[in-house]
């Protein structure tokens, strides 16, 4: 202990320190103290021991005397956060390169470890922004990984920013007619903008998956936005049925975030009624989206194919007989090559089934691996995809109606 005392008198004697940057030093010493009191008892050891050293907090040669000002930047904050609902937050620091400095030159020349400055400020004051809130009646904590919101403190400029943090839904919507893609469809001409057009709305389509979803749910939490991430989609002219696909809506810098769910779904069904369902609506974390997109998923169609000429039953059984349990290789299918990179994939098909409707008429039940595109599965897309329904029974073939009835996946584990 004598050394310790010894490196803070020294510390003192080369120059002003105020409690918090004395104490930080000596951050291990003790439990339960904050550094203020470290640094407030070793001051008050050395006076006692003959070394007067008074505290001039605005000389500080490390912080400048800015813990003075800690109240400011709670009461800031607190002004920052009226009107928004949240239950966590975290507290961030831009430190002046001067402070640093300052810091990294006390410690190399004392040979201390401590605390940083930033972690030290950060929590002081982010306790007195929570003790704020509990004397309103508001009970908030610190989170470290996913806080509701973010304060960031520049010491510099003097400026708080906040950021609101997203807000995470998972569920299964239902998709009951074909002329509505998932996500917003910028206009290909303006790109968004707005022009003849697209009757200077902006987009292709003027009603999607992600609107019809979330715009109830904007309305409800007053945010600025949505983000739809599906496990995948399907096509714009296919429908969505089954038990739905799953998805997670984000909503960006929700002011409101007590919701409750259940109204929320009827809402959107009532008001989307025969285009777009939805089910099983519940909170999530951000990190189920990359669950979500990463989860191979096995999904169950049934397409309505025509034949360019009559088969026979036997024809077509035979097809499916040699088509299930095969790997499929697929190149990029032609529809989507300007977008996607040109690949050869294998894809298998795990079961498939079907009937004639008529000599030229069939619907097919297909049960396959993610990512094996149906559509070519059935036309071979001249040759692209490798064996297909067309190259079987010997005639073109090309799907008129696709629905997916399943999607199937461990899209929440243990993260939700």
């Amino acid at each position: 202990m004598s050394v310790l005392l010894e490196k803070a008198r020294q510390m003192l004697a080369d120059g002003d320190l105020c409690d918090h940057c004395l104490g930080r030093a000596f951050s291990h010493l003790g439990r339960g103290l904050r550094n203020v009191q470290r640094g407030r008892a070793l001051r008050t050891v050395l006076n006692m021991e003959g070394f007067i050293f008074v505290e001039n907090e605005q000389n500080c040669r490390v912080c400048g005397g800015i813990f003075a000002h800690v109240r400011q930047w709670a009461e800031r904050a607190v002004a920052a956060v009226e009107g928004i609902e949240f239950r966590t937050y975290l507290m961030g620091t831009h430190v002046p390169p001067a402070i640093e400095s300052a810091e990294s030159a006390l410690k190399a020349h004392y040979e201390l470890q401590g605390e940083p400055f930033k972690q030290e400020f950060n929590r002081e004051v982010g306790r007195l922004f929570g003790a704020m809130l509990a004397e309103r009646g508001q009970s908030v904590s610190v989170d470290f990984l996913e806080p509701d919101i973010v304060f960031v403190m520049d010491l510099e400029s003097s400026t708080l920013t906040l950021q609101i943090n997203s807000l995470f839904i998972y569920g299964r919507y239902k998709k009951f007619v074909r002329t509505i893609p998932q996500t917003k469809w910028p206009c290909r001409e303006c790109r968004g903008r707005g022009c003849a057009r697209c009757h200077f709305t902006g987009k292709m389509y003027q009603e999607s998956v992600e609107e019809l979803i979330g715009l109830p749910l904007l309305r409800a939490t007053r945010g600025s936005g949505t983000a739809f991430h599906g496990a995948g989609r399907e096509d714009i002219d296919a429908l969505m049925l089954g038990t739905g696909r799953p998805f997670v809506i984000e909503i960006k810098e929700p002011k409101v975030r007590t919701l409750d769910l259940e109204q929320l779904q009827q809402e959107i069904n009532q008001s989307a009624a025969g285009k777009v369902e939805v089910n099983a609506l519940q909170f999530v974390k951000g990190s189920v989206i990359e669950r979500l997109k990463n989860t191979e998923a096995e999904k169950v169609y049934e397409a309505k194919v025509r034949f360019a000429e009559p088969i026979t039953l036997t024809q077509l059984e035979e097809a499916l007989k040699r088509l299930r349990g095969a790997t499929i290789e697929q190149r990029t299918p032609t529809r989507v090559a300007h977008r996607r990179a040109d690949l050869v994939r294998t894809r298998r098909v795990l079961e498939i089934s079907g009937k004639l409707l008529s000599p030229t008429e069939a619907v097919l039940t297909i049960h396959g691996e993610g990512g094996l595109y149906i559509k070519e599965l059935i036309s071979g897309d001249g040759g692209r995809t490798r064996p297909s329904v067309s190259e079987l029974v010997g005639t073109s073939a090309e799907v008129t109606e696709l629905d997916v009835l399943e999607v199937r996946g461990d899209f929440l584990g243990t993260e939700s």
